[in-house]
This record gives C-alpha cells, structure tokens and sequence, in this order.
C-alpha cells in the first residue's frame, strides 16, 4: 500500500509543470473571520452520540465539538440545536484563539458566545498570564467577566503546595480583547505570599498595546537629588501620538515635571521633551531643558518641484550648570554645546540644495562654534559619465559668534571674527577598476572667498583663495587558496600607494570657521585634505603607502582576520596649521599605523590600531578592544585606550560584561538553556543570577571614572534588578573632580508592571551586546494552541 501511494506520488509529481505556484489558504489565517465562523463545519466526537435531527444533541464520553474558532471538550456535551445552546459537564475544556478555560460547568450559546462557566481555569495566550475564578460569565466573543479571580503569570509547578511568586486577587476581572485590556475590581496585590498594596481599581494592557493611565511608580536614591519619587502618567492621544508627563519629588531638590510629546505622521514625526524644575534647592533658581525634533517633508504642489524636505532641532537649557546638574537628561541637553538647527533641502535627479540655520548655546568658559545664519548649499554630480564621476559644490555661509558671555575672551579682549564665507569645490575622477585592482586619478579646484565684519591682520576686509589638488589612488589585490587549523581559507595581499600634491598658500591670516584636524587612522591617511571644513587646504606634496591583508573563510566568505600597516611620506614640509602658532611638519616620514582585526568565529572579536613614531618608535596613541560571546548572555568586552598626544596624557581600560552567576558556581544546565532560549529575548530559564557592569579605569589618575555594576535575577514571572552608577564629570589635575552617584533598583512582574528605576537603558547603552532577560512578547500564534 505505501509502495503504492509513494509510486502514485511520484507519477503526479512528474505530471506537474515546473515552479507551479503556491497559493494562500484562509484556513491558515491568523485571525477567523466571521464568514469562517458562521459557515465553517462542526464536527462532533465522542464515544455514544443520540442525535433528533434540527433539535438536540447528546455525546458522551470524551465528547468534544469543534467549529472555526471555537472546541468545546467535556465528558458529556448537551446541545440545543433549536436554541444554540450547548451545556458541558465533567472536565470541560473550551479553547479559543485567545484563551482555554477548563472547569466542571458550562452553559454557552456558540453564535452569540454568551454563558457562564463554572469554577474555570483559565489562560489568555496574549498576556501569558493563568488564573482562576469562582465563575466565568462570556458577555461575548470578546469579552468576558471573571469574578472572584486570581491572575498570574507564574507557570504552575508540580505538587500541591505550589503557590505562585506573584498573585493579583480581584473581586472581578474583566477582559476586553477588543480594547485589550484587562480592568480589575477590588485588587490585592500579595509577592511571596506578602500583600504589597490594595486599590479599589486597577486597568492593565492585555498585550504590549498602549493604553492611557498612570504608569508604575519609579524610586532612586542619588548623592545629588537624595530620595527621588517619580509618578508618570501616559497618554495614548492617538495610534500615531502620545505623551508622557512625569513628576519627581526629590528630598534635597524639591519638585519636578517632565513632560515628553510624540508624534509620527505619513509625511513627517517628531517629539518635544520639556523638563521643569520652579525652584531648585541645589541653585536656588528656577531650572528648564527644552529639547525638540523634527522631520519630515512639505508637498509644493508643483509637479515640477516635488516635495522639500525640513529638518528642525531646538536644544535649550536655563543655565550653564545645567549638564553639571541633570546629568540623565539625555545626551541632547547634558552636552556643554547645545545646537538648535533648522534645514530645508531639495534635490532632483543629479541635482540637489540645502539651506540651514544652526545657531548654539555655550555652556563654558571657552570660545563658542560659529553659527550659521545662514549656510545655503547646492551640488550637482554624475557618476560613471562616460567613465568619469564628476561633482560641483557651492556653498555661501554666514558665520556669527557673541563672546561677551565668555569671561575668559572678554578679559583677553579677544573678538570673534563675523562674516561671510562662499566657496566653490569642483572635482573630476576617472576609475579604473578590474579584478586585480584599481587605479584613480582625481583633479580638485577649489575657489573661496571670506568678506569680513572687520578687518584682517593685512587690513584687507576680503581675501580670495583659489587652489589646485591632484591626487592619484592605486592598489593591487593578490589572492591565494590555502588552509589554516583545518579550514579552507581564502587570502589576499593588498599594497595600496596614495599620491596628493596641493601647492602652498599662506592661510594664516583667514579665519578658522569649521576647520579641524582629521582624526589620523587607516582610513584618513588615504585623503588629500588633513583637515575637515573649508578653511584651510592643507599643502600637500605626499605618498601614502599601505599593505593590508585578509583572511576570508572559503565556504562562507566571512572575513576572519584583517591587518595592515600605512605610513605617509611627506616630500616637502607642512606649513599650512590650524594657527599660526602651530609648528610645521617636517618633511620626511610620518606616524607609522598598525591595524588589525580578528572575527575567528562568532564567540570570538579582537581589534587593534597602533600609532608609532617613526624616528623615536614610541607608541604615540593606542586602542586595544576585544569580545568574547560565548552564547546567548555571556559576554565580555573589555577595551585599553591610550594617547600620548595630548596634554594631559590619558590611559583607560574598560570592562563590560554580562554573564550568569550560576556558571561560576557550576549550576550550569546546557540541555535546559537550549530548550528554554528557542524563543528568543526570554532568558536562560527561572532561579537564575546574571552579573551586569561595565567599570572604566583611568590608569593615569589611578581612578574609576565611570562605574555601572549590578545584578539580575530571573524568578521566570518576574525579574529583579540592582544597579549601581557613579558618573564623573571631570577627570583632570587641573580641575576639581566632580561625580554624582545612584542606586538603580526594579522589580518587574512579567506581564504586569515595573516598579523601581528601570537600569535598562544604562546597560543597553554601556555594555556591547547585551540582551534584555524579556524582550518585548511576540504574540503567539494561534496555531500555537491548535485544538
């Protein structure tokens, strides 16, 4: 017979056209329809079946019936036809999409789904959450009312004297898939059999759905704000906006609100965050932050123009203590330079512009940036025209600067230098690239000019700057086939030489806008230009000359090991600086680099860049990083940075890591972790500790800077979490050191709330790669729960 149905197999098989098409099944849908319910077939089983035709229904023993949607299980099964009414007995068991009840009664009408349900068990496949109540009462398909209930989330375990961690207790519960939500009556809240807290009512979400209501409570103690009470409140305005407002009561600060609006629109999104202080007991002042952005586009109209895109940022703070004293603000308002930038741009085929605004407010005792007011820019480009890449920038800026709020410029009587800046930067490139390598010869020209507010050291109020650069980039490519530690691996040679030539002019006298050194790496060493910005081209007679290789896996094509070396040679001396103060570079030989990087397999990452000094071979800057990733939440970073170049010198190590505690204590159960983590973000299973930090060292000064160390716990229906940070805001001899420090502590009731500081976001942000012990929940899938 099988022999039979396989060869009859086979010949239909044959028979088929090739790539025949697939095609979608309501039956697989995720949601019944209301058609599926109404027309789908019944279908009834049990061991003895008395059926009058059109009227009634009995089966009994292990009798069951089941519809689209909807199986009903019981020893016995009475069934009105004439009334729709079915009335189960003995281990009923009524499974749904959503939810299963079992219990000893039922009484249900199938279309309508309304009835009672005695003394159900019951499980809502949304929340995760279990429970029990004295009845069930189906108001209908999507909403029921459970009274004299108990709700959890904790998994039963075997034996009698099994009680759940947490247990939420109500005199009624109703349950609304429709609003999923579930709202409570007469609530008590017992942890570890303990009652926490009361409330005559309570709403929660039925999934990861926002609802509007008051969000758990939020407790911190800080060296700088002392015993801090938060209390936000959520709004749900609209499925595309929502706003969150949350008042702090702090013991040694007084009273704060902050406030946090967002919104996401088809053409455009944003959000606007307000913090208020009124009278701050640290200052005594008043003290706000306003952080604001926008994006999105305006429809002219016009076919020919199109849609002009608009950008706008606004970071303002009340005073200059302020990223001293709100150091969790977020990073937009705790910089000591705050930009407020507002752009519009356009483009269209090769062709594109932006004009901007951007103006800053300065925190410190040093010279400001420049704002721009404003900054207009236009590009037009080709690439692969006829072989050539080929691009024209123009670009007229005015720049604005106040010191008279620096006290250290205004004692100096230092001025800052307004005015105006237009340039032109043309450039042509023609690649040749082949297999074996590449070749590139590009001609830049660039043409500027600066008309000042007041006059420059040679009197002049205008100065022009029209400068050639030539530059030729090259590199050849070798490969070969061998075999390291048993695995084919496929290796390269790379030798690269870069040649730029700009003549010298003298650029002392213009002023220094936005111009600043490039960060020296493989990667600017192969540039014409030392510096970003157009205020100074550096002059340039030089060959850069580098040799890299890399390691690929032949089977997958991952690179697996990288390293390489570059180094400048400088045909004539550097005499273009930043200041004139600045010495020239000698001709000769530059900083050699080493670089290096190593991706052996998934668990294993290593990345090194070494700067030496050709003449001394002293180790001028040096960065160190490595990772080990053992398996799902096992992992060490560790970094060592130094730089020699800088006054004063500097030398860090940093540690982060996340890591569970039962593998240093030999509790580890592979076989159990595997099955538990085939849901990804859920743990590594219940009853375990996990060690979190991150810990950066300043070797120098013999002293943690930052510090972030705590530890998790994993009861599997809830979670606890300890923190400890201590930020530093000053790390120098030369200044006071000052530092502020914090306990974090939570405690999360999977599928209920969070109480407590949640340390989440500090340790998602500081330690590479770490994972949340809950992700947000997938909703299951029905087929999940099949019957």
């Amino acid at each position: 017979m099988a022999a039979a149905l396989l060869t009859l197999g086979a010949s239909w098989a044959q028979a088929q056209p090739a790539g025949l098409p697939l095609r979608s099944s309501p039956l697989l849908e995720e949601k019944v329809s209301a058609r599926q319910q109404s027309e789908g077939a019944v279908f009834v089983k049990g061991e003895q079946i008395t059926a009058r035709p059109d009227m009634d229904l009995v089966i009994e023993g292990q009798a069951s019936i089941r519809r689209p949607g909807l199986a009903v299980s019981a020893d016995r099964v009475d069934y009105d036809q004439t009334q729709d009414v079915v009335d189960a007995s003995g281990k009923v068991r009524v499974s749904r999409e959503t939810s299963v009840f079992t219990g000893p009664h039922l009484n249900l009408k199938v279309d309508s789904f309304q009835g009672t349900f005695e003394k159900p068990d019951f499980e809502l496949y949304s929340s995760g959450g279990y429970g029990q109540a004295a009845e069930v009462e189906f108001v209908d398909d999507k909403r029921s009312i459970l009274r004299k209930a108990s709700y959890t989330t904790c998994r039963r375990t075997p034996g009698p004297e099994w009680l759940p961690e947490w247990l939420l207790k109500a005199t009624q519960l109703t349950v609304d898939e429709e609003e999923s939500t579930i709202d409570a009556k007469g609530v008590q809240f017992r942890f570890k059999d303990v009652p926490i807290f009361a409330a005559p009512s309570l709403s929660l979400p039925l999934t990861n759905e926002r609802k509007s209501g008051l969000l758990p409570p939020l407790f911190s103690v800080d060296t700088v704000n002392g015993v801090e009470v938060a209390q936000p409140y959520y709004f749900d305005i609209a499925p595309n906006r929502d706003a969150t407002v949350t008042t702090h009561v702090m013991s040694q600060r007084g009273i704060a609100a902050d406030t946090e609006f967002r919104y996401l629109e088809r053409d455009y999104s944003g959000q606007v965050r307000l913090n208020l202080m009124p009278a701050d007991k640290l200052r005594d002042a008043n003290r706000w932050g306003l952080s604001s952005q926008h994006n999105g586009g305006i429809d002219t109209g016009l076919e020919s123009v199109g849609r002009i895109g608009l950008g706008l940022t606004l970071n303002r703070v009340s005073d200059n203590n302020y990223w001293r004293d709100f150091p969790r603000s977020g990073l937009a308002l705790t910089q000591r330079i705050l930009p407020s930038t507002g752009v519009l741009s356009w483009g269209k085929g090769d062709f594109s512009m932006t004009a901007q605004v951007q103006r800053w407010q300065n925190l410190q005792d040093a010279a400001p940036p420049y704002d721009r007011a404003p900054q207009i820019t236009m590009r037009y480009g080709q690439w692969n025209a006829e072989g050539l890449d080929w691009s024209v920038v123009g670009d007229t800026t005015r720049f604005e600067a106040d010191y008279s709020r620096v006290a250290s410029l205004v004692a100096n009587g230092t001025l800052p230098r307004n005015g105006e800046r237009s340039y032109i930067q043309a450039q042509v490139s023609r690649p040749w690239i082949r297999p074996w390598g590449f070749v590139t010869p590009k001609v830049q020209l660039h043409a500027t000019r600066y008309q000042m507010d007041r006059a420059l050291d040679n009197g002049a109020l205008s100065a022009n700057r029209v400068l050639p650069t030539f530059s030729v980039d090259s590199g050849l490519v070798f490969e070969r086939e061998t075999r390291w530690f048993g695995r084919d691996v496929l290796q390269t040679l790379e030798p690269r030489a870069f040649y730029a030539r700009t003549p010298y002019k003298n650029q002392d006298m213009l002023p220094v806008y936005d111009s600043g050194a490039t960060d020296f790496n493989l990667a600017t060493i192969f540039s014409e230009n030392a510096y970003v910005g157009q205020d100074r081209l550096v002059d340039n007679d030089a060959l850069t000359l580098g040799l890299s290789s890399r390691f690929f896996d032949a089977g997958t094509g991952a690179e697996m090991l990288r390293i390489g070396m570059a180094q400048r040679i400088r045909f004539s001396d550097q005499q273009v600086n930043l200041s004139s103060n600045q010495a020239d570079r000698a001709a000769g030989l530059s900083d050699i680099l080493f670089g290096a990087g190593i991706r052996w397999d998934d668990r294993w990452s290593f990345d090194a860049t070494i700067q030496a000094k050709n003449q001394t071979h002293e180790i001028s800057r040096t960065t160190l990083q490595g990772r080990y990733s053992h398996s799902a939440y096992r992992v060490i970073n560790m970094a060592y940075r130094a730089n020699n170049q800088v006054t004063p010198k500097t030398e860090f190590v940093d540690v982060g890591w996340q890591w569970p505690l039962s593998d240093l204590i030999g509790r580890t159960d592979r076989q159990a972790e595997t099955a538990w983590t085939r849901t990804s973000g859920q743990g590594l299973g219940p009853d375990r500790w996990y060690s979190v930090g991150r810990l950066n060292y300043s070797l120098k000064e013999r002293s943690l800077v930052d510090t972030l160390v705590g530890l998790e716990y994993d009861a599997g229906c809830w979670l606890g979490r300890v923190a400890f940070e201590r930020l530093q805001t000053n790390i120098s001899t030369a200044s006071p050191t000052s530092a502020t420090s914090r306990i974090l502590f939570q405690l999360e009731f999977v599928g209920f709330a969070r109480v407590g500081i949640s340390p989440l976001k500090h340790l998602s942000d500081n330690i590479p790669r770490y994972q949340y012990l809950r992700d947000s929940a997938v909703q299951p899938s029905r087929f999940q729960h099949y019957e």
